[in-house]
């Protein structure tokens, strides 16, 4: 259901329960696009997360010459065997940082480049530091105060050893990566800075099963040249993030909710959030690809890194809000450089329904248990904020959130998921 007020009051109704599929991932179904418009032959990817995001991934793929054909849940790609021609306009990323990063990074192996821009908030989230590896590998790239949009000059790599500065984003990292096996020489890529680096990890284990020569030293990654993509058919795995939005929900609100297609192995960082909803007191089961996550009598509050999961930074500072006690949520401040600046934007709304969280520099400290309504709550065109709310709502009284439309960034079905497990709401204009 496609929600059409311009905020929803939700109703808590008691524990939610029900068991259902996680969305595709958006992180391996955007990684995947690239590796396909690259590849030698026609790629299928079975099921893959339809999203805004995805789409603007998608369009920007076909603007540089990959061919796409969508049909019953199959996205057929036909790559450009790692030759992507010039666009004709500028290409759109839309609200997406891994499409604007991502095809960043491609143009540079168009014989005349072109220009990525995006829209709102996109236009103000750092893209310096992946402009100046790029040129360092002999890439003509420039970038408006370092931001969208950017202009590339085409005509491909050199390659060489390129220290990327990853403290703003892991992106950077990964966009480089992903069209490094199309320079004239080997890629040495050497990451400086803390980020979430298992999304580099991500990335380079993709790659490698692609056909993409790609070892890891330390800190540094090493890409063979001349060792390309393969098309490939493969099914998409199922997103850990969304998933943890869907296990906020039966915690929020004394219930259990089951994820039915969680990857066995999953190189996603947020694969590892149920461990930390288990150090709360929650019980977590798994029964093959069926993990269930339950309750806790009474949350306990946590002291955590999400160092390599900082998208996760929404979720755990509500459940954090409904625990008693101060938790200390850490490594997380990468996540200023989102959507919004998350952290503030956490104080400030957890702060409307009398919960005190102190946004310091990389931590968030919540003091956690006073929390009450009626209040409404603003989501800041953040899906990820619009997400951990509906959280709150169903524990809490009286909770609105704006703007829940925003959740089609990367997850348009949870309104309907959250339906299905027996969330309720009003719709309000």
């Amino acid at each position: 259901m496609r929600v059409g007020g311009s905020a929803l009051l939700l109703r808590p109704g008691g524990p939610l329960t029900g068991a259902l599929r996680a969305p595709a991932s958006k992180s391996v179904t955007n990684r995947l696009l690239i590796m396909a418009a690259l590849a030698d032959g026609t790629s299928t990817l079975i099921a893959p997360l339809d999203s805004d995001d995805s789409r603007a991934m998608r369009n920007c793929i076909t603007a540089l010459g990959a061919r796409v054909k969508s049909a019953d849940g199959r996205w057929e790609i036909t790559g450009t065997v790692g030759a992507p021609r010039t666009p004709d306009a500028p290409v759109d990323a839309r609200l997406s940082g891994t499409t604007a990063r991502f095809v960043t990074a491609l143009l540079t192996l168009s014989p005349s480049g072109g220009t990525v821009d995006g829209r709102g908030h996109l236009r103000r989230r750092p893209i310096g530091p992946l402009v100046a590896a790029l040129s360092s590998l002999g890439a003509g790239v420039s970038a408006t105060d370092g931001g969208l949009p950017v202009t590339v000059e085409g005509g491909g790599l050199e390659g060489g050893v390129v220290d990327v500065d990853v403290s703003g984003s892991s992106q950077f990292a990964s966009a480089l990566l992903l069209v490094a096996p199309y320079a004239r020489a080997d890629v040495v890529c050497r990451t400086r800075g803390r980020s979430a680096d298992d999304y580099i990890a991500l990335t380079a284990a993709l790659m490698s099963e692609w056909g993409a020569g790609i070892t890891r030293d330390g800190s540094d990654w090493r890409v063979r040249s001349g060792t390309g993509y393969r098309a490939r058919t493969v099914e998409v795995e199922y997103d850990a993030s969304a998933a943890a939005h869907l296990f906020a929900l039966g915690i929020a609100s004394g219930g259990a909710v089951t994820v039915t297609n969680v990857a066995a192995r999953s190189h996603q960082p947020d694969a590892r959030l149920p461990e930390v909803f288990a150090a709360m007191g929650c019980d977590v089961t798994r029964d093959g690809p069926a993990v269930t996550v339950t309750a806790a009598h009474a949350l306990r509050p946590i002291d955590v890194s999400l160092g390599a999961m900082p998208d996760m930074v929404t979720t755990m500072a509500v459940l954090a809000a409904l625990a008693h006690g101060t938790s200390v949520l850490r490594d997380v401040g990468v996540a200023r450089l989102h959507e919004t600046d998350r952290l503030d934007a956490l104080a400030a709304e957890l702060g409307k329904v009398g919960v005190k969280a102190e946004a310091q520099p990389d931590v968030l400290v919540i003091h956690g248990g006073s929390a009450r309504g009626p209040a409404r709550l603003d989501t800041y065109d953040d899906h990820r904020l619009a997400m951990a709310f509906a959280a709150l709502g169903t524990r809490i009284e009286g909770i609105e959130i704006a703007d829940p439309g925003c959740v089609a960034k990367t997850y348009p079905e949870f309104w309907d998921d959250a339906a299905r497990l027996g969330a309720s709401w009003e719709e309000r204009q």
